[in-house]
């Protein structure tokens, strides 16, 4: 064989192997993090309860990084976490299209719910249609996890928690000063008429009277209810207002001298901010308590010290912080037990989880609610104080004087 020839040998063969080589597959080494996504409410009517999530993912992202990330066993290393937190503007259409986004442009393994129902149930229809695992807190309606959604988790009280702690509440005050008439200011969204059927239910059940307003969600003006509440000799009040509507609710309560002795406004009286709103004036309101920072669990005492250093005038902390750490925590750990970034196994891992969390023991039930500790809380001269359950309980319920006596 001549020179030209070998040239020519050795030319193809360049050439075929150039093609080979380009045309293998590339071994892809660990991502730099692990991206998750979140869409919240950082401006717009649930700003007060976005901040507080997002100031509870913060903390979550923080403390985690801070011991290197999570493990992921196919790549022997620990990955740390990039959280992607979008606002939707407090309205469910844009929590929608966000969430799009952070699929299919930033590819995320999973989401982390944002703030309240009306957001959160939005979210839950998107990550289901994606694949895309779930888990999200401040969310109470019930009724979405009855459609077989498998990609959705929520380790949160919900309305059935909500309602028998409520009643909880009322069963636990000595006889002689119990209330026995019930109004529900009842808010017409699927949470709250959720809410007002386990309340029917549970009256019957434990012998209260109940009588119901009912209130569109962008009420501003409440005085033909409270009025006929009060005509009615109510003297227990549940609603779930959002932060605003709670906040105007107990100044128009003032304003026409209606005090009933009870009054449980969960979601809206959740946060440091309503006292601030209120000051005295949000004395003895029942709040939500899926999560409080005084709470005996591991993590807690450094979850509070870390938050209220970055918030040196809080004087509480909001439940939807710590509910959102845990939420963090949850999903850490169902990675790190999937041992990769396989939504499918994550989702996998998710479904089995039994663990400790900030707010305390979380397991999943077949339908992805959670067995949770529910606790409800009291203001109580600036501080919120757990009431029920008694195991953790740290104060009493008290009883709202007349206005005049206050």
């Amino acid at each position: 064989m001549g020179k030209k020839s070998l040239t020519q040998v050795f030319v193809v063969f360049v050439f075929i192997l150039g093609t080979w080589i380009s045309q293998a597959p590339v071994l892809a080494g660990p991502p730099e993090a692990i991206k998750i996504g979140a869409v919240l409410p950082q401006t717009g009517g649930m700003a007060a309860g976005g901040k507080e999530i997002e100031s509870g993912y913060e903390l979550f992202v923080e403390h985690i990084n801070k011991e290197g990330g999570v493990y992921v066993k196919e790549f022997g290393k620990k990955l740390p976490i990039d959280l992607i937190m979008v606002d939707d503007e407090s309205d469910p259409v844009k929590s929608a299209a966000r969430l799009e986004k952070l699929n299919s442009v930033d590819n995320v393994v999973a989401y982390l719910g944002g703030f309240s129902s009306l957001l959160n149930v939005a979210g839950m229809s998107i990550a289901e249609k994606n694949k895309v695992p779930w888990v999200g807190v401040t969310i109470a309606v019930e009724a979405p996890l009855k459609k077989g959604f498998r990609y959705v988790f929520v380790p949160f009280g919900m309305s059935g928690s909500q309602t028998r702690g409520f009643f909880n509440v009322l069963d636990s005050i000595p006889k002689n000063e119990r209330p026995r008439k019930v109004v529900n200011f009842e808010l017409q969204t699927d949470w709250g008429l959720e809410c007002g059927n386990h309340i029917d239910k549970l009256a019957k059940e434990r012998g209260y009277d109940v009588v119901v307003e009912k209130y569109a969600p962008f009420t501003r003006d409440y005085s033909s209810m409270i009025l006929a509440a009060k005509s009615a000799g109510a003297d227990a009040l549940f609603s779930v207002p959002t932060p605003p509507q709670a906040i105007s609710l107990v100044k128009q309560m003032k304003e026409l001298d209606y005090a009933p002795k009870i009054t449980c406004f969960i979601r809206g009286a959740d946060f440091w901010s309503y006292w601030e709103a209120l000051k005295q004036d949000a004395n003895y309101i029942i709040s939500d308590g899926n999560w409080d920072e005084h709470m005996p669990y591991p993590g807690n005492e450094r979850l509070r010290s870390d938050y209220l250093a970055k918030h040196p005038g809080v004087k509480s902390i909001g439940v939807a912080v710590g509910s959102a750490y845990a939420a963090g925590q949850v999903l850490a750990a169902a990675i790190e037990k999937a041992g990769n970034l396989d939504r499918e196994k994550i989702r996998d891992a998710l479904a089995g989880t039994d663990m400790m969390t900030v707010k305390g023991p979380v397991k999943f039930r077949e339908n992805d609610t959670a067995e949770v500790v529910y606790a409800l809380r009291q203001w109580q001269n600036g501080q919120q104080k757990i009431i029920t359950p008694p195991e953790i309980a740290n104060s009493k319920v008290l009883l709202a004087p007349p206005w005049s006596k206050r």
